[in-house]
């Protein structure tokens, strides 16, 4: 048994299966003696917060080389400062791909985000929920119209009677499962709903190829929906909040699911998310200056992207567009940089969205991630086919992950 985050923790060890005979390279593209232990692993020991970000750039690697293109991890440590981290080799071309995991959060959004962690935490140990509930699951909203102001999340006093007292109602709702309430705190009205509420445990039948790879990537997440029995799509919680999964694996391909909660915290705020990513995007050009070709991958999460997709800004003509828009707009704005024109080949945004499909005869298939590219057109011909082909070859994002919140089974996309 182990929470859902641990699942995650273990997912890279597929894809050391995959580079362990693939050659390390140095910034200039030279074979050098080092295994992936030397590469990754003393980079985690070095900086254990650096994991997620080793764990995509392993991702990607293994991308290129499960479709047998010539691709290298660089090892980036005999240099001062920070190098490419994948080696792409086409014809003669060398092309330097580099990674980027925005899993970070902005400073409001985690602020926000740790309020909500913390209601739910008051909730889940104070006010004895997990002793009153057992194995029962449920997920929870807190929503307001009204924007919480920052002196309400940062003063302390404020802060904690705004815990205490969301903490508590919600805690009651739950004993009593009570559908709605509203609630009044520090000026602002609040409403809390209990979404969904499962009594004991509930039990997921795994194929053989789903346990299969559970026992690969020790992913739940990426396998089925954990949060199916309370009527939740886990992309919501990537930006609104958090959960918990207990699991325990039965036998015959089972899985039971107990004790989990989805904590929904749905309070309006505009967080330029298509700013935030695009600055990573445009820094890396000036990152590299000495880089002829580039390729950036750039990780966001699924409720991010969702948020971009349903959020408003205005772009550079006056008109009212998307913040997944504006987003392309900016990165196709790098393009038309004479400066820069012909270096960035090719940006692709990609998400952990993995999608269970059922066959007529009732097999799953397992999909991988969803991308959205934008390539240079500037330079279309420099790019090589095998390397548009890998990428217009994977699940679309806008195909994929054009809704969020509630879903059917059918519907749900990790």
């Amino acid at each position: 048994m182990m929470p859902n985050d641990a699942f995650s923790a273990m997912g890279f060890c597929s894809f050391l299966d995959v580079l362990e005979d693939i050659d390390i390279v140095d910034p200039h593209g030279n074979t050098i003696s080092n295994d992936l232990a030397d590469l990754y692993g003393r980079a985690i020991v070095d900086d254990p917060e650096s994991f997620w970000d080793i764990y995509f750039e392993m991702e990607v690697a293994h991308k290129f080389v499960l479709e047998d293109l010539e691709a290298y991890p660089i090892d980036e440590s005999e240099i001062d400062g920070s190098g490419s981290d994948v080696l792409y080799k086409s014809g003669n071309r060398d092309y330097w791909v580099e990674c980027k995991n925005k899993r970070q959060s902005t400073s409001y959004e985690w602020e926000l985000e740790r309020l909500g962690r913390e209601i739910s935490d008051r909730l889940w140990i104070e006010h004895s929920l997990e002793d009153a509930i057992g194995e029962d699951s449920f997920a929870i909203q807190v929503s307001s119209d009204q924007d919480i102001s920052s002196e309400v999340i940062e003063e302390s006093d404020s802060r904690e009677q705004l815990i205490e007292r969301l903490a508590e109602e919600l805690s009651e709702m739950i004993s009593d499962r009570e559908s709605t309430r509203e609630v009044e705190v520090l000026n602002t009205d609040f409403e809390l709903e209990l979404i969904g509420y499962h009594s004991g445990r509930y039990p997921i039948q795994l194929t053989d190829e789903g346990m299969e790879a559970l026992n690969k990537r020790a992913n739940l997440a990426k396998i089925t929906n954990p949060y199916q029995h309370l009527g939740i799509n886990p992309d919501i919680i990537d930006s609104n909040g958090h959960g918990m999964v207990h699991a325990e694996n039965t036998g015959d391909n089972e899985i039971e699911i107990f004790s989990t909660y989805a904590f929904i915290l749905d309070i309006p705020w505009d967080i330029p998310y298509h700013s935030w990513v695009f600055s990573t995007i445009d820094g890396v050009t000036e990152q590299f200056p000495d880089y002829p070709d580039i390729m950036v991958f750039v990780k966001i999460p699924a409720g991010i992207i969702y948020q971009m997709m349903n959020q408003q800004t205005t772009n550079h003509r006056g008109e009212q567009v998307s913040k997944w828009k504006r987003l392309e707009e900016r990165i196709i704005g790098i393009y038309a940089d004479s400066d820069r024109s012909d270096r960035v080949k090719s940006v692709v945004l990609m998400t952990d969205v993995v999608i269970d499909q059922w066959t007529d005869d009732g097999r799953q298939i397992m999909q991988q991630n969803a991308v959205k590219s934008i390539f240079n057109e500037n330079v279309e011909d420099e790019i090589p086919g095998e390397f548009v082909d890998m990428v217009e070859g994977m699940n679309k994002i806008e195909n994929h992950l054009t809704r969020a919140g509630r879903f059917t089974l059918n519907d749900q996309h990790l």
